[in-house]
Parts: structure tokens; C-alpha cells; sequence
């Protein structure tokens, strides 16, 4: 499969930071229609049950995990990797919605606690999901370091020094 998720346009806010994503022609656009992969997601972030979710399916992403938008896992995916970073000490939720004027186009918002982190774990989320929903070939993608790597990578950013 090629690309399963792109990333089309990111808007970062002071509170969040929003991402039209698309889902390709022939990937599937419910996490129903490959149980499979989406059961590949759960294994590797079993703790995705218990998000809290404002879906209409009921209280927790395990009411609906089954049968809602791949987006809107993708939502819970990124929530997940940035809550595991230990760098926010906020609830964090996510949301997502169709956007109706495209085809298979969603958007994601999330809190944006730091903008390069919010981008790493979405894109981190695409490139599990890639593995999970394309056969779960080659290696299974190590959460943990994934995480341990988008921690590095904030830690170490420069940091701006004020002007004299």
C-alpha cells in the first residue's frame, strides 16, 4: 500500500494544533472495514481502550474502536504517544471531523503543548497505523522508543535566546 495517511495542511494555534489529514484511494476509511489492522493498533497500545471519547458509541474509545473513522483513531493513537512523553501534566483529548468538501479528508485537533512534539506524535501515529493497516509487515514498530525518541528530540531543541 502506499502511503495510507497524509498529513495535507498543519495550523499551529496557541492552544492546538489542527491537521487535515487524507486517507488514500482503497485504504479503508472505517476501522471496521480492516479489523485486522486496527486489532494490530490495539496490541501495540492496549491502553487506547480506556481514552475517554465523546463519541456517540459511549464514554471510553472502547465503544467505538471497533467501528469509527480511521482518523479518529488516528486521533487516539497521537493522544496516546503524547501522553506516554510524560511532558504535559493535562488531560489530553483529542478531536476529529470529516471535512465534507473533500473525499476521505479529516482533521485532527490536538492540544499543542509543544508544536514540534504534537507534529511527532501525529506523525509517528501515520507511521504506526502504516505498519498496522498494511499487513503488519517488516518490524513491529517499538512504541517505546518511539516515544523515548520524540522526548530526545524536544529536549534537545535549541532554545531561543532573547534579544539584547
Amino acid at each position: 500500500m502506499a502511503q495510507f495517511i497524509d498529513i495535507t495542511r498543519i495550523v499551529v494555534g496557541s492552544e492546538y494544533l489542527t491537521a487535515t489529514v487524507r486517507v488514500a484511494d482503497g485504504a479503508p476509511l472505517m476501522t471496521s472495514d480492516d479489523l485486522e489492522g486496527t486489532t494490530r493498533v490495539y496490541n501495540l497500545l492496549p491502553t487506547i481502550i480506556d481514552h475517554a471519547c465523546a463519541g456517540d458509541a459511549g464514554s471510553t474509545f472502547k465503544d467505538c474502536m471497533g467501528d469509527t473513522e480511521i482518523a479518529h483513531l488516528l486521533e487516539h493513537v497521537a493522544v496516546e504517544l503524547l501522553a506516554r512523553t510524560n511532558l504535559t501534566d493535562d488531560v489530553i483529548a483529542g478531536r476529529t471531523w470529516r471535512e465534507v468538501a473533500y473525499d476521505r479528508t479529516y482533521s485532527i485537533q490536538l492540544p499543542c503543548v509543544d508544536d514540534v512534539l504534537v507534529a511527532g506524535v501525529l506523525s509517528s501515529g501515520i507511521w504506526i497505523m502504516q505498519w498496522a493497516f498494511s499487513g503488519g509487515q517488516g518490524a513491529v514498530p517499538d512504541v517505546n522508543a518511539t516515544v523515548e525518541g520524540l522526548v530526545q528530540l524536544v529536549q534537545n531543541l535549541p532554545t531561543e535566546e532573547a534579544p539584547e
